[in-house]
């Protein structure tokens, strides 16, 4: 296999999670007719509860064995590198039967007294088998990405989602017939058919590769047994849990605030259930949606730092949290920009509702902020500093929780203070990691000018023209859509133009694009407007 480099790793990554989460958004268009309102909050029921097992159980280990395979891999240990991910392989097993006959068990019991509808038992029980798959399919994915190969976990992904999503919409079609409760619990079994063909997939990649991955097998082991392995890994994998166990927390917690503060300003309990659905159903969703780039750099950037700290090489790892959090600017500026001008543009062209776009323009800031508090997550957990991004979180948390109980409860703020609340917590959480970093790394880490004067810049004119365009279109057509999408439009190419021609792009950025990547960089570097 050929070894990918960190930025070529995250663009497959970030290729992968946006042809996801585009299928995993537009399956809900013919499936919602399929269902209904009652068989998709009986599907919608059963699939957090999912998700949230899933998170705090295979997230977490999923990281370690990227960083301790990347470490081991470093030092040519063949045999330590099959010993961690041996041991995350019966771990993940174990873990992942013992939590899907636990969730199958407990199904009915979730059903009655937890989500209040007895009819979501079948799609919770459904289910459930799928925390086994993934939890393998995670053992696999750790040792590819450890070993810088990301184009396996970025195929599995593709794979998994479109099986899923084929199996959700043939079920619900086949039984339908049956009642609506068993149409939801098929759509719900599509997480098991996805889960497997995606496991199957990494199976074969595996046996293709097995005997050529590039390590020594006559190099010494310094693993020091399973079982020690096994503490390695939980002891790695625990605070990553964690963090990701602090934003489902911060969730419930805004749920259990928000409606209450509202209320507080007079408002009645129904519109302040409203809004708070138009921010957490609406505007945190797309608020989210930029970030699968910088998910992507978080998950290649743990094994690169890794390999090159195992060196003891302190000038690579800065090189490479420089070069991504460079990236993480150049990419999340604009998205920041963008969505807090055209928020109810947008929320009207998805939601067919402009008012969403209050909470989203006041949200548009945390979009910068929680892609930089991921990516420097990546590159503390890379060096072995688990636990700082979950402290540093938790104190974003805590002030993102208070901020959200003051300002909520201000008349003229109301539900804008949730959503400053929200992007002045990771703005929080994301300080304090950089100002980690640059006490380990050097000041030199945060590049001014690379990462704010020329993409902000480039973002200044963006923002010109797409005011100007979208106002253009819509005086003349008087379509919101075609302006919406218009604007939206001339935004990336005004923007890239700009970012170009003031050197805020270089041919590495452009050649790590798949597929046309290298041949754009040649092209573009021959007629001057990328500068080597």
């Amino acid at each position: 296999m050929k070894r990918e480099t960190f930025l070529g790793g995250a663009m497959m990554l970030a290729v992968a999670g946006v042809i996801s989460r585009l299928l995993g958004a537009l399956y809900r268009i013919p499936l919602y007719p399929l269902l209904g309102d009652g068989g998709m909050g009986l599907f919608s029921m059963a699939y957090p509860i999912y998700a949230l097992v899933l998170v705090l159980s295979t997230t977490g280990i999923n990281v370690a064995v990227s960083k301790l395979v990347s470490a081991r891999a470093a030092q040519g240990d063949a045999r330590g590198v099959r010993e961690v991910f041996g041991t995350s392989l019966w771990l993940l097993g174990i873990l992942g039967a013992f939590l899907s006959f636990a969730l199958f068990a407990c199904a009915r019991y979730i059903a009655e007294n937890v989500t209040r509808d007895p009819r979501a038992y079948l799609s919770i029980a459904a289910i459930s088998p799928a925390i086994f798959f993934v939890s393998i399919m995670s053992a696999y994915r750790g040792l590819f990405q450890g070993l810088q190969h990301m184009t396996p976990t970025a195929m599995s992904q593709i794979i998994e989602q479109v099986v899923r999503v084929g199996t959700m919409l043939l079920l619900a079609v086949v039984l339908l017939p049956a009642g609506v409760e068993r149409a939801a619990a098929g759509a719900s079994f599509g997480a098991v058919t996805g889960a497997i063909a995606g496991l199957a997939y990494l199976l074969f990649v595996f046996g293709r590769v097995r005997g050529d991955l590039g390590l020594d097998p006559s190099a010494a082991s310094g693993a020091g047994g399973p079982f020690r392995t096994a503490g390695q890994i939980v002891a790695l994998a625990i605070p990553v849990s964690l963090a990701s166990g602090v934003l489902g927390v911060t969730q419930l917690v805004d749920m259990a605030v928000v409606p209450g503060r509202l209320q507080a300003t007079g408002m009645g309990f129904e519109q302040a259930t409203s809004l708070y659905g138009q921010l957490a159903g609406g505007a945190l969703p797309l608020m989210n949606l930029p970030t699968v780039f910088s998910t992507a750099l978080q998950v290649s950037l743990v094994p690169s730092v890794s390999e090159a700290a195992a060196r003891g090489n302190t000038a690579v790892v800065a090189s490479r949290t420089k070069t991504a959090l460079r990236l993480t600017f150049i990419l999340m500026m604009p998205a920041m920009v963008g969505l807090y001008l055209l928020a109810g543009p947008i929320t009207q062209l998805l939601y067919g509702s402009a008012e969403i776009g209050t909470s989203l323009a006041s949200l548009s800031p945390g979009v910068l902020f929680l892609a930089v508090q991921q990516v420097s997550s990546g590159a503390l957990q890379g060096l072995g500093m688990m636990s700082v991004p979950v402290k540093n979180l938790l104190i974003g948390s805590a002030a993102k929780f208070a901020l959200t109980w003051v300002l909520t409860a201000m008349p003229p703020l109301g539900i804008r203070g949730a959503a400053y609340g929200t992007s002045a917590g990771f703005l929080l959480a994301a300080a304090l990691n950089l100002a980690c970093l640059a006490g380990l790394l050097g000041g030199g880490l945060l590049d001014i000018r690379g990462m704010v004067l020329k993409p902000g810049a480039a973002t200044l004119v963006m923002a010109a023209a797409v005011v100007q365009v979208h106002g253009r279109i819509l005086g003349l057509t008087a379509r919101a859509s075609v302006a919406t999408l218009g604007s939206i439009g001339a935004g990336v190419v005004v923007y890239t133009a700009v970012l170009l021609a003031v050197g805020g792009l270089t041919p590495r950025d452009i050649e790590v694009v798949p597929g046309l990547g290298p041949r754009l960089s040649r092209l573009l570097s021959s007629l001057g407007l990328i500068r080597k």
